[in-house]
């Protein structure tokens, strides 16, 4: 298929003339364009229902097969509990955690099966109970192509859980949603935060169901002009040509930090163009799963008011 031509625009920014490649896109487009299976880790909490009306939401619109992941946190023990002796009393004890843990499961599955029957999918819910090898076993034998996780990480869920050990683990594509996020869809307005790394890569071939379905696309470079070894001559110009192919159009924003931090750099151009959904690659220098995220990872998580999906 021929490359269409980039027309450039003001302040910087260039769009793709996809008049001639619409409609002609190529089978393995195709099948990148939607996902079959999506996890969604939730818990009995007002914000673990949330997420997962919002996953449900996001698999019907893609027809996938949704998977809920359901693990309790270890309870920590009351003053009172630590000093208990004989068996009976701890027997007691034991029951009462235990019907608790039934409880909260059975809340939340009753919650995930009427969530899915009423969106009409296809679903199955999962449980790990306690932190111990349940929760890493659970983690790897979890074949998705998309884990959707609230954040912060939800009050009752393992510690083991966190956002940056489940996509170390898994290598599957996370999709972070804010607890402050009220909406539900997550994919009208999508910003590339491209810095041209092997991660930055994955994250725009996995984010592809997100861009085909987007009425937006910017791909924002950072700086670009000062590392063309990094960026190339024309720095952002080679992704908007691989998402040209497969037949999405996309505005291309050059920017400058001055400066500036570039998490706010980001996320004044994710207020500019109304982005809904930030797509970026995960980075650290550091070869280790605690710091997985590096520094802009981390300050975006902490300031980002919207869904951000990350891949590594």
């Amino acid at each position: 298929m021929a490359v269409p031509p980039l027309v450039a625009g003001p302040g910087g920014r260039c769009r793709t003339n996809l008049r001639e490649t619409r409609g002609r896109l190529t089978e393995s487009s195709s099948m990148l364009s939607s996902w079959k299976d999506i996890a969604v880790f939730l818990d009995a909490t007002t914000a673990g229902r949330r997420i997962g009306e919002q996953a449900a939401a996001l698999a019907r619109h893609h027809s996938a097969y949704l998977v809920g992941v359901y693990g309790l946190a270890r309870d920590s023990q009351s003053i009172a509990e630590g000093f208990v002796r004989g068996r009976s009393a701890i027997r007691r004890v034991v029951s009462a955690h235990q019907r608790h843990d039934e409880q909260q499961t059975l809340l939340a599955a009753r919650h995930f099966a009427t969530l899915t029957q009423k969106q009409g999918l296809g679903s199955e819910f999962r449980i790990a109970w306690r932190d111990n090898g349940d929760c890493e076993t659970t983690l790897r034998t979890l074949h998705v192509d998309l884990i959707v996780l609230a954040f912060p990480q939800l009050a009752e869920l393992p510690a083991g859980w966190s956002a940056e050990q489940v996509l170390w683990t898994t290598g599957t594509p996370v999709l972070l949603v804010p607890a402050s996020w009220a909406e539900k869809t997550v994919e009208n307005s999508v910003m590339i935060c491209w810095n041209a790394s092997r991660q930055a890569r994955r994250a725009v071939n996995d984010a592809m169901p997100f861009l085909h379905a987007a009425q937006t696309v910017t791909v924002l470079v950072i700086d670009g002009d000062r590392d063309p070894g990094r960026f190339g001559a024309k720095p952002g110009n080679d992704v908007v040509q691989h998402l040209a192919h497969h037949g999405i159009a996309s505005t291309l924003r050059l920017a400058e930090a001055h400066g500036k931090p570039k998490v706010d750099v980001i996320l004044d151009e994710a207020t500019q163009s109304a982005a809904d959904l930030l797509v970026m690659g995960a980075y650290s220098r550091a070869p280790t799963s605690e710091m997985l995220f590096g520094g802009i990872t981390r300050s975006l998580l902490s300031r980002v008011p919207l869904p951000l999906m990350i891949s590594r």
